[in-house]
């Protein structure tokens, strides 16, 4: 039977997964971890291409990532030929290392893009392995929210935070916020963490955010058509200040909410 064809991006981003044959653990101690690094930062420096986020766990890798000068099907090739000769001269095995050929999902928005990049990163809490996610070692977590010298090699935070906020202090403290209110609502916690109640209430998503909107303009009795009249101009920025704060939408997400530039809601603070 023929493998079915998979779904292309129009982005050329991809959430990718490999996993262990059988669901054998393809990392049995930190050296393999680093091998699989190395091999990723190796490769890059090939055949370039984008890494937004990546997260190895013992048996399986997920990987966020941006193709370029090659297909990434052949970008995986190469990731996986070079880590799985590693693996068996090192520990004497023949065979297949990985389950059949990778899996992969299209990202085709950015609302979708910081979703995966949040499930990524929360695997190993997910998976009851640390319990915050600055302890573990061996995602790429860390290195948006701690200034490390591989950060603008492996991996491009700065296209991912500027979603957040172009402010980088706020950026980080959004990310974070972020990563914390996506793990609340997968486990269906309703307590919030103590340092966000100072705001009333988690980040929310779109479809709150919008219904915000509207119950807004119902108290101050305007519509979306206003926004762009000078006299509603502090409505609109009071607006695009919680979002960014409060919401899991990025730059370009409020900026369509509202229907305003982009340029405009990076500029408001």
């Amino acid at each position: 039977m023929p493998r079915k064809a998979r779904k292309l991006s129009s982005t050329n981003i991809y959430h990718v997964m490999i996993r262990g044959n059988r669901k054998q653990d393809i990392f049995l101690e930190d050296e393999d971890r680093f091998k699989f690094i190395k091999v990723l930062k190796k490769v890059k420096q090939k055949k370039e291409y984008i890494i937004y986020a990546y997260c190895l766990m013992n048996n399986h890798v997920h990987l966020l990532i941006k193709e370029k000068d090659e297909q990434l099907s052949q970008t995986m090739k190469r990731i996986n030929v070079s880590y799985v000769n590693y693996f068996n001269q090192k520990y004497q095995q023949i065979g297949h290392l990985f389950q059949d050929r990778f899996k992969s999902e299209p990202i085709e928005d950015e609302n979708y893009l910081l979703a995966v990049l949040s499930y990524i990163h929360n695997n190993p809490l997910n998976a009851f392995i640390v319990k915050n996610l600055e302890e573990y070692t061996w995602s790429s977590y860390c290195l948006y929210i701690k200034e490390l010298p591989q950060n603008n090699f492996l991996i491009e935070r700065e296209d991912i935070l500027s979603l957040f906020s172009l402010d980088k202090g706020q950026a980080i403290d959004l990310f974070v916020r972020y990563h914390r209110q996506n793990r609340l609502e997968k486990s269906n916690i309703i307590e919030l963490p103590e340092e966000d109640k100072k705001y009333g209430h988690g980040l929310i998503n779109e479809k709150r955010a919008k219904q915000y909107i509207q119950n807004y303009f119902k108290e101050y009795r305007f519509d979306l058509s206003n926004l762009r009249e000078k006299k509603y101009q502090s409505h609109r920025n009071k607006l695009i200040s919680y979002l960014k704060l409060n919401s899991t939408l990025s730059i370009r997400g409020i900026a369509n909410i509202l229907g305003v530039s982009a340029v405009t809601v990076q500029r408001i603070k």
